[in-house]
């Protein structure tokens, strides 16, 4: 990483044709951005990113360019993570825990840290589903949970490792985890981030209460992920979506339309997984 990140701004300001004087407009002065760029000065959080958003640019962009155009070590674990983790399969997701733990071996670092207890769940439902006994598997979302506990407020970082524990609540308890959940993503409606993740959490949550015949409850999350699958165009969720709803109201003839639908579409896979699961709570 480099750290002459003043001269790093001014090349790039210099590039866009853009002078001292019309980055600053009136908001900072000509000497305090010359003190920038001659590395003499560290400016504030408040005036880097006004300085970033005259230059069109990201934070993360301006980081990615720092570190010489390629993804800090750490990053690179962020993005493999934020891009594979759902379909990866089980010895490529093994690789990336080997970053983690070699990465934390040498720094402190709590999101990669857990990132690494997500993994370590993750892994441990794919070989021996989520009642697994296994000591490091409980042990870690026991911390999980502890640390999630204590908070006020849940962030989106927060929720990618609620999502990891959802599984492991004891059900009498879900409605209340329920309820924390669904006011912390109100909070996220309009940021358009996290959506992808908030169909994954709603999906495994109307799961849980599918799976424990719960059927009050899992119409009024799978209304949630309905509306959701549809902004997003997500067709696969939309029609998980759709039996279930078939599937909680007794409604024979909106699972019939959705299997004929996925029939005629050739969604084999997709048809097979509902059909199962009608066949196994309808």
């Amino acid at each position: 990483m480099r750290w002459d990140f003043g001269d790093v701004y001014k090349k790039i300001r210099e590039s866009k044709g853009l002078t001292q004087q019309e980055v600053c407009g009136g908001v900072i002065s000509r000497t305090s951005l010359a003190k920038i760029e001659a590395n003499q000065r560290i400016p504030s959080f408040e005036n880097m990113i006004f300085l970033l958003n005259q230059i069109d640019m990201t934070l993360e962009e301006f980081h990615y360019i720092c570190h010489y155009y390629k993804p800090s070590k750490r990053q690179e674990i962020i993005n493999t993570v934020k891009n594979k983790v759902i379909l990866t399969e089980t010895k490529e997701l093994e690789a990336i825990k080997k970053l983690c733990q070699d990465y934390l071996a040498i720094h402190h670092d709590l999101p990669i840290q857990h990132i690494n207890e997500r993994l370590t769940i993750f892994l441990e439902m794919r070989k021996n589903g989520p009642q697994s006994k296994d000591k490091e598997f409980r042990e870690t979302v026991k911390t999980i949970w502890t640390y999630l506990e204590k908070e006020d407020n849940w962030y989106f970082s927060d929720l990618q490792l609620l999502n990891a524990i959802l599984f492991h609540f004891p059900i009498e308890s879900l409605p209340i985890v329920t309820d924390r959940l669904l006011n912390s993503l109100k909070k996220y409606k309009d940021y358009t981030t996290t959506k992808p993740i908030e169909l994954v959490i709603l999906t495994n949550l109307a799961t849980i209460y599918l799976h424990n015949n719960l059927e009050k409850e899992c119409e009024k999350i799978t209304k949630l992920t309905l509306e959701l699958a549809k902004n997003l165009k997500r067709y696969d969720s939309l029609a998980l979506s759709q039996v279930r709803l078939g599937i909680c109201r007794k409604d024979d003839e909106l699972i019939k339309k959705v299997l004929e639908l996925l029939s005629l579409t050739e969604e084999t896979a997709l048809l097979e997984t509902m059909e199962e699961e009608i066949k196994n709570f309808r």
